[in-house]
């Protein structure tokens, strides 16, 4: 895992009070005073953060960090490492090599990674994630005082570089180097999350809409790396997380500090890998995690299938496993980001399906055959393959065949000798570059590729048009050949086409190179198609901060033209790093007249002269070598490298050895054969020049250019422009090498405009395990590094240097003596300036046009200084400047109000008399005119209601609107209508229908907002008699026994047993006299109850159907016995039932055989219909009306015992809705609704 080291805990460091010094002229009045510096004994108890690879730094919030701001405050938490080596190398005594690896490796331990070595921040790739990126931290660094010390961090350069951008108005870099597996992305991609948040202000404006175009552009940066990562990123032997291009950004930033764009610039992907990887490595990091972390669907879309070992170009890679990567992850991971970066749904599935072409490409394979004429032809293996690549690509298997399996030449004497190159057609923007149209029937070079051609000088432009438009005419018919003679070498006319078939292992090669082509431009698109998404939409004053994230120095056992390139990348880059850190260092010193004792260091200058220097470098010998063309290319490019570099005492080869003269060239054995050696900055290098010519061509046939250019697939007219019939430019491409060059050139060139900040990485083990610490590994590196000499130099010299113009400029507010303006010489003033600040000379020194600081502690107090002096002087300019305001805005309000109140008051006076009297004309009118109108709208009011109202039923509410005033009036018309509609109502009536409606109108009396189960006896009639009790002859016997003819109600209902509350049906009974409870089916009267006894009706206020009817104390029921008994002493004494009903209600309620009874509790259905009937019953034979209890608790007497009952209504599970439980404990009775 590429892990940019993934840092540390931190130390406890002192501040250190300021220095304390004597001015060394007189110190004038006005000059600053000493700073108040308070020791800090920090101790930091750093809380387990997330590491920054698996979180959007976007989420990191804090306020605006600017070092020029006085809202910077104090740390939210101390950052500071405990006593564990010298966490600033400038202290380390003595400084020598291996107390410097030891001081790394006591750091390491306690994983502490981070360590400063002068100007350069060391960072050892710790291969394990740690608590040293948490939003904590990032906020202690972010908001850090000038003045604090706080451990060494990548955050801290990040913060400085930011710093300086902002601050200083500076173009600002971070360098990223060291080793393949070192840390170098994981630690670019630290630096980027951090300096995207740095200025994105406090927490809670995150939020802020206005910051959404930032957060976007922010997201964006950040997930362009997973993106180029997943797709430019292989697992090696030295890293499994290894950058195969390099990749430098330039994020844009505004004023404030926020970024505003950024544009990503990629150095030649290493695209062979996509055909050919060594033992132990794998391809591309897309091609796993699209076979293992796409769903099925998207699989079947594109013809894949999970198994690794369905692919040639993955099988080498199979039985690798790797904890750091999982592919099934990372794929959501690029989705993810490809979403942010804008591509749409189908642009995501069209690049998958070119990456799925490249996959299926490499299944086809080549059968040898032979032609009539006796050469080599070749047929495809696996059509199937093929059909399945034609249908992602949608273009026509035959022409795709045919471009793979054939190859079209131009011949006759227009051409040149065949062993000459073409002049191909320009390379597509940002996709690469093509070489030529290859011809066919030749073996060529190492890689397979058939011989190319040219045009001659000769040849017109009207020529090459007719060339194009047999091209142009090919594309409507793929088999419109020429044909020229049955042998390829017969003699041919000029112009003409001829159709050349390939060998078997000539169509494996030209597959191979479609597929790189397609893979390269592929991600050469995606580069592009991400700077459009990150590019600067808005024109004004920006900097730039560039972060360059190359690829590691690389050793294997066999390194090819693509180490030499990489190689050759990291030579220019410790170049760049020595000159800046070391070299102008000590120019800068002796040139300003400083003593100074000059410190050696191995310069590379001349191993990178021997690479690049111009007709005579290795590059310019291999460029010559690729135009000549031939067979055997590599071979003659190693016989010119040893004729031309066998001098250098950094080049050998096995018939050259170093230093021997290129006419003397002895057998040197330690070189393999076709090889030859660099003596690199970070050790000698082999490499095997197998293929060096053919890969630096990077040519592509035009019959591939076109038959990609005719596919339907929207991405490939974009990656293969050159295919286009329509181009008629011949012009030939600079070499992989010469565009190399090129671009690392401006590379050097763009990181020397900018202010560097470098991040050197070191790599302590090649094993790839935390917690191991090779010393000789890391010796190695600290010495080809050269980053003891650095610390030797920064120790020795200043931290800071400035013409003084510059420093005067920045520092003038400082001392009255050159604030506002110093018109003597800039030395002179910057001499006063330092004379009036609470600083010693020592830590100053006065150059030739320079002038120097010794320690970045002086710098930061500068910088605090120079902080608090600004918000003085800002707060004196707004002092100045709203007092100035005040004063003339005072003075014109007081000239404008004198004028104002002369005319206002003349006006005024003029104006009252007008409205006086124009008010009591008014008056008047409106008297008039309200009297007038008051009459007409109450005519009109009762004239309309006369015609509109409403209708006469009671129930209808309608009522003609009325004015406000009219509102009293119409409501008591209102109020007389509805009486007399009423009564209206009324008169319709017969006795029946008026019992009714006296029925309903005393239940809504009695149980409106009383009773919980009213409202839904409102609209069902009370029927009375449910069982036809009239009807029935037994009951007419009964009733006129009884004197109960008048029937008002009758119902099955249940009687509540008193003992324990279980339901009795039986056959209840209310006459205009008494109350009956009968057996339902003998009728025969088991109770009967005058209703002068029934002197209480009780009930509870919920849904339950409940009524306990309470009756007097004094009387006494029958029982059946009683009944029995009394029918026979009727017989007996000859008198009959009714006649001892008439004469004394008699033997039914004064017998001495009854029993007392007590209170009744009924259950049914019409509770509301029962005590309501029971109500006016009661009310007509006493003449006044019972009392209705309704009460959750009440006591009803049960014989000789007096209960409680309470009502509950508890949700219980055991009683369902609509439904009770009723429970009977001693003297309570409780019933669950």
């Amino acid at each position: 895992m590429s892990s940019g080291g993934v840092p540390s805990a931190a130390a406890t460091v002192r501040l250190s009070s300021p220095l304390q010094i004597r001015a060394p002229g007189p110190t004038s009045s006005g000059a600053i005073k000493k700073a108040d510096v308070r020791r800090a004994d920090c101790c930091d108890n750093v809380k387990h953060g997330v590491c920054v690879r698996s979180q959007s730094s976007s989420q990191c919030c804090g306020q605006h960090g600017s070092r020029g701001h006085s809202a910077r405050r104090a740390p939210p938490l101390a950052i500071h490492e405990q006593e564990v080596g010298v966490a600033d190398t400038l202290q380390l005594e003595p400084l020598t090599e291996e107390a410097f690896v030891a001081n790394l490796q006591q750091r390491f331990k306690r994983d502490l990674i981070y360590t400063s070595a002068g100007d350069v921040l060391v960072s050892v790739n710790p291969y394990k994630k740690l608590a040293l990126y948490s939003l904590d931290v990032v906020e202690a660094y972010r908001n850090r005082p000038i003045l604090s010390h706080l451990p060494p961090h990548i955050f801290a350069l990040a913060d400085k570089a930011h710093w300086n951008l902002r601050e200083r108005n500076e173009e600002q870099c971070v360098v990223v180097s060291g080793e393949s597996g070192s840390g170098k992305t994981e630690a670019a991609r630290i630096v980027l999350q951090y300096v995207t948040v740095a200025g994105s202000g406090p927490s809670g404006a995150q939020q802020d809409p206005a910051l959404a175009p930032i957060k976007l552009i922010r997201d964006r940066l950040l997930q362009a790396g997973p993106l180029l990562e997943a797709f430019g990123n292989a697992k090696t032997h030295k890293n499994d997380n290894s950058s195969r291009f390099g990749k430098y950004l330039d994020v844009e930033f505004d004023f404030k500090g926020d970024p505003v764009g950024g544009t990503f610039t990629s150095y030649l992907l290493e695209k062979s890998r996509v055909t050919r990887q060594l033992a132990g490595e794998r391809n591309f990091h897309i091609f796993y995690q699209l076979l293992t972390g796409a769903d099925i669907q998207l699989l079947k879309s594109l013809k894949l299938h999970r198994n690794i070992d369905n692919y040639a170009f993955l099988r080498p890679s199979r039985p690798l496993s790797m904890e750091t990567i999982d592919d099934k992850r990372d794929f959501q991971v690029t989705k993810k980001a490809l979403e942010t970066l804008g591509f749409s749904a189908e642009d995501v599935v069209q690049i998958f399906k070119v990456v799925a072409s490249v996959l299926k490409l490499g299944n086809i394979g080549f059968t040898p055959t032979s032609n009539i004429d006796g050469t080599e032809g070749c047929t495809v293996t696996n059509d199937y393959e093929l059909f399945e690549v034609c249908g992602l690509l949608g273009t026509n298997p035959m022409e795709l065949t045919s471009a793979l399996t054939q190859r079209t030449i131009l011949a006759g004497p227009v051409l040149d000798s065949p062993s000459t190159n073409p002049a191909p057609p320009p390379p597509p923007p940002s996709c690469g570059s093509l070489r030529g149209v290859k011809s066919g029937g030749c073996s060529s070079s190492a890689a397979g590729t058939p011989p190319s051609f040219v045009p001659s000088s000769s040849m017109s432009s009207t020529a090459s048009r007719d060339v194009y438009e047999v091209c142009e005419m090919l594309q409507h018919s793929t088999l419109a050949r020429l044909t020229l003679a049955d042998e390829r070498g017969s003699t041919s006319t000029a112009g003409e086409l001829v159709v050349a078939d390939l060998s078997a292992s000539e169509a494996t090669a030209s597959r191979d190179i479609l597929c790189r082509a397609l893979y390269s431009r592929l991600f050469a698109w995606l580069v592009k198609q991400v700077n459009d998404a990150t590019r600067v939409r808005k024109y004004g004053k920006r900097k730039v901060l560039g972060i360059l994230d190359i690829y590691g120095f690389e050793v294997f056992e066999q390194n090819g033209f693509e180490q030499f390139i990489i190689n050759f990348c990291n030579e220019k880059l410790q170049q760049a790093v020595a000159d800046c850190t070391l070299r102008q260092r000590q120019e800068e010193m002796l040139r300003e007249g400083i003593e100074w004792t000059p410190v050696d260091f191995f310069n590379n200058t001349p191993v990178c002269e021997l690479i690049e220097k111009n007709n005579h470098g290795i590059l310019a010998v291999l460029d010559e070598e690729s135009q000549r063309g031939g067979p055997g290319g590599d071979e003659s490019f190693l016989a010119r490298l040893c004729h031309t570099c066998g001098s250098s005492a950094y080049f050998e080869t096995r018939n050259c050895a170093p230093h021997s003269a290129p006419s003397d060239l002895p057998c040197n054995t330690s070189v393999p054969p076709n090889c030859f050696r660099l003596r690199h900055y970070a050790g000698t290098v082999t490499y095997g020049v197998t293929g060096f010519v053919d890969k630096n061509n990077d040519t592509l046939p035009l019959d591939l250019s076109l038959a990609m250019f005719r596919c339907e697939h929207p991405l490939l007219k974009n990656l293969f422009p050159e295919g286009n019939p329509k181009r008629t430019t011949l012009k030939r491409a600079a070499s992989a090498g010469t565009q190399f060059k090129i671009s690392v050139g401006a590379l050097m060139g763009n990181l020397q405009s900018k202010t560097p900040h470098f991040v050197r990485c070191i790599k302590p083990n090649e094993l790839k395990q935390p917690r191991i610490f090779e010393n000789a590994l890391v010796q190695h590196q600290v010495r080809y590094l050269c980053l003891v000499q650095t610390i030797k130099v920064r120790k020795s010299s200043f931290a800071h240097s400035e013409s003084y113009e510059s420093f005067l400029h920045r520092y003038k507010m400082l001392s009255p003596h050159t604030w506002p303006s110093w018109r003597g010489s800039a030395v002179e003033g910057a001499s006063y300036l330092l004379r009036d600040l609470p600083l010693s000379s020592p830590h100053f020194a006065f150059g030739r046009t320079r002038i120097f600081v010794r320690g970045e502690r002086t710098v930061a107090e500068l910088e605090e200084f120079r902080r608090q002096r600004l918000e003085d002087l800002a707060a004196l300019v707004q002092k100045m400047w709203r007092g100035y305001r005040c004063r003339q805005r005072y003075i014109l309000m007081r000239q404008s109000q004198i004028v104002i109140a002369s005319a206002w008051r003349s006006w005024r006076a003029r104006e009252e008399y007008r409205e006086l009297k124009r008010r009591k004309q008014i008056e008047w009118a409106v008297q008039v005119i309200q009297t007038h109108y008051l009459q007409w709208r109450r005519r009109q009011f009762l004239q309309r209601l006369c015609v509109s109202l409403p209708s006469e039923s009671p129930m209808c509410r309608e009522w003609p609107a009325a004015a406000k005033r009219l509102s009293d009036t119409s409501l008591l018309l209102r109020r007389i209508h509805h009486k007399w509609r009423c009564h209206k109502y009324r008169l319709k009536f017969d006795q029946t229908a008026r019992n009714r409606m006296r029925e309903k109108v005393t239940a809504s009396i009695i149980f409106r907002d009383r009773k919980a189960s009213y409202p839904r006896s409102v609209s069902h009639p009370f029927l009375g008699d449910y069982v036809r009790l009239r009807q029935n002859v037994q009951w007419k016997k009964i009733c006129v026994e009884t004197n109960d003819q008048y029937v008002v109600f009758a119902d099955i209902i249940n009687k509540i047993t008193r003992s324990s509350g279980k339901f009795v049906p039986i056959l209840f009974v209310l006459s205009t006299s008494s109350m009956l409870i009968l057996d339902q089916r003998t009728l025969q009267i088991k109770y009967r109850v005058p209703a002068a006894d029934i002197y209480r009706l009780s009930l509870s206020p919920y849904l339950d159907d409940v009524a306990i009817f309470h009756i007097k104390a004094g009387c006494e029921l029958p029982s059946l016995a009683h009944e029995a008994g009394c029918s026979d002493c009727s017989r007996g004494g000859g008198s009959s039932p009714l006649q001892g009903a008439e004469h004394a209600t008699g033997c039914l309620f004064q017998s001495d055989y009854g029993k007392k009874k007590g209170d009744f509790v009924f259950h049914t259905g019409h509770v509301i219909e029962i005590v309501t009937k029971l109500f006016l019953v009661i009310q007509n034979a006493v003449g006044k009306p019972p009392e209705v209890n309704i009460n959750t608790e009440f006591e009803a007497n049960f014989g000789s015992q007096t209960v409680m009952l309470s009502f509950k209504c508890a949700g219980l599970p055991e009683v369902q809705p609509g439904q009770i439980k009723i429970m009977r404990k001693g003297s309570r009775m409780e019933v669950l609704v």
